[in-house]
């Protein structure tokens, strides 16, 4: 957070320049978990997200005031918790409330693999063949090396000039892969058995079979716990621990194709 508010006094423009991605990027992968997490509850048969108008992809129907200033000073926020009535549910009303609980996390994963496959198909356009020949078309879209983190970041253009050869797909590649990675981001987050995340609601009915039920005090406590892990680094050092991993896999394809 600090380093968001560190840029932002220091070089305005770059700030603001890197915010219009990260909020694009954030509020599509947030705005779709909370979409799925209705979906899956109105297929259940709980019409309750459904009759408060989260059954759509509009940001306005799912963005917290809050959580929206937050994405975009500090780097990190969150949308409106989806409103379902296990009641409702048909059937068993246990695996029901598990599909409804994974339903954002599979979202977030499948935007990751998309974005990614946009990312590769359009970096396989913007380098210079001499350049993917080289250094082969993986390298230039890994996690695990600088390039894609300067695309990212918005440097490309002054860190690898010379070896774009087609800058008017930068901001393409800009924008697919920051979405790419904060969609693994956001699942990998939500994984974590932590109330009030997706991961303790898929925890508490695999090995308990939702016997657990926390309070809404106790759901806010946590929530403020989360966001001093999040905020101190911790959370993030989990996430990053298995985000590389995971892009890694992606992209072994692309590297037996590529070379």
């Amino acid at each position: 957070m600090l380093d968001y508010i560190q840029t932002l006094l220091r070089e305005p423009l770059a700030f603001f320049d890197q915010a219009i991605y990260r909020v694009l990027a954030v509020l599509i992968g947030l705005c779709c978990h909370e979409w799925g997490h209705a979906y899956a509850a109105w297929r259940s048969g709980d019409n309750t997200a459904k009759n408060a108008g989260r059954l759509t992809l509009n940001p306005l129907a799912h963005l917290d005031p809050l959580g929206a200033l937050l994405m975009f000073f500090a780097g990190f926020g969150w949308a409106k918790p989806v409103p379902v009535n296990p009641y409702n549910y048909r059937g068993d009303r246990l695996k029901a409330d598990l599909r409804v609980s994974l339903a954002g996390i599979t979202v977030n994963l499948i935007l990751f693999v998309l974005f990614t496959v946009v990312t590769v198909v359009a970096s396989a356009f913007l380098w210079r063949p001499e350049v993917l020949d080289y250094y082969g078309l993986s390298t230039m879209v890994s996690y695990d090396y600088n390039v894609v983190w300067s695309v990212i970041a918005g440097t490309a253009l002054q860190d690898f000039d010379g070896l774009i050869a087609h800058a008017w797909l930068v901001p393409l590649v800009r924008l697919s892969a920051y979405t790419a990675l904060v969609n693994l981001n956001l699942a990998v987050f939500n994984v974590l058995p932590l109330p009030p995340l997706d991961g303790y609601h898929v925890f508490n009915d695999l090995i308990f079979k939702g016997r657990f039920h926390l309070s809404q005090r106790a759901f806010q406590i946590a929530m403020l716990v989360v966001l001093v892990l999040a905020a101190q680094g911790f959370l993030g050092n989990i996430i990053y621990a298995v985000v590389f991993p995971v892009q890694r896999a992606l992209l072994w394809p692309v590297r037996a194709l590529w070379g």
